[in-house]
C-alpha cells in the first residue's frame, strides 16, 4: 500500500492503492512524502479463527484498512463513521474531491475522506454543520452508504425480519436493498438489528462483498 508521512502526527498515514503487476497506484491531491510498504494480513494477532478473518484480510491485503499499532485488528469493537467513510473510500478507490466540510469534520483526520464521500453523494451529515465523524456507526447508517457507493437500484419487496419495524424511514430502502443483494446479513432470530452499532469485523464483511472486485 502507498503511505503520506503526515508531518504533524509524526507518522505514516495509509492511503491504499491499486496493484497491477510490478506497480501500484493511487490518486491523491497531497503533497508529502509518499512511499509504498507491504500490507501483511498474516501478522495481525487476533483475527486466526475469527467468523470474519477472511474478509479482514482481503480488505488488509487491498489497502483500505490496517491493524493498530500492537499488530491487532480489534475486529469485534465498534468502528466510527469517520473510519468506515475512509474505508469505503480507499475499497472503491475514490478520487479525492474537496468541498463540503461540517462543523465538526474541520481539521479533523477524516475531513478529506468525509468530503469526498460527500462530493460522491455516498453520504448526508445529520444536518447541514453536523457529521458526526466520531459517532459509532449503526448497521442502516452502513447499509445507506454502501448502497449509494454502489448506485443499487432499490429492491422492490421489503425484508421481512422481525424488527424490520425498527429500521428508521431514511435507511427502510437500503438497507432492504443491502439485504436482497447480499450485502448485509441478518442475525439468528430473524433480525437484522439496523441500529445497532457496526463491528469492526462487520464492516470488513460488508465492504469485501460490496467493493470492485480485480
Amino acid at each position: 500500500a502507498i503511505y503520506y508521512y503526515d508531518e504533524a502526527k509524526g507518522r505514516w498515514i495509509i492511503l491504499g492503492g491499486m496493484v497491477s503487476g510490478n506497480t501500484i497506484a493511487v490518486q491523491t491531491e497531497r503533497c508529502a512524502k509518499f512511499t509504498v510498504m507491504a500490507q501483511e494480513g498474516a501478522s495481525l494477532t487476533d483475527i486466526a479463527g475469527h467468523w470474519a478473518e477472511d474478509s479482514i484480510r482481503q480488505l488488509v491485503a487491498k489497502g483500505a484498512v490496517g491493524g493498530y499499532p500492537d499488530s491487532t485488528f480489534k475486529p469485534d469493537i465498534n468502528i466510527t463513521r469517520a473510519e468506515f467513510v475512509t474505508i469505503l473510500g480507499k475499497a472503491f478507490v475514490l478520487a479525492p474531491h474537496g468541498g463540503k466540510i461540517f462543523a465538526d469534520t474541520a481539521g479533523h483526520w477524516a475531513q478529506d475522506a468525509v468530503a469526498t464521500a460527500v462530493h460522491y453523494g455516498i453520504v448526508n451529515g445529520y444536518d447541514a454543520d453536523t457529521f458526526g465523524p466520531d459517532d459509532q456507526i449503526t448497521r442502516e447508517q452502513m447499509a445507506v452508504m454502501v448502497v449509494n457507493s454502489l448506485q443499487l437500484p432499490p429492491a422492490a419487496e421489503g425484508t421481512s425480519f422481525e424488527d424490520s419495524s425498527d429500521i428508521s424511514d431514511w435507511a427502510r430502502a437500503a438497507v432492504t436493498t443491502a439485504v436482497k443483494q447480499g450485502l448485509i446479513n441478518g442475525y439468528p432470530g430473524n433480525t437484522v438489528l439496523p441500529r445497532n452499532n457496526a463491528t469492526r469485523a462487520e464492516a470488513a464483511t460488508v465492504m469485501v462483498k460490496a467493493m470492485p472486485k480485480g
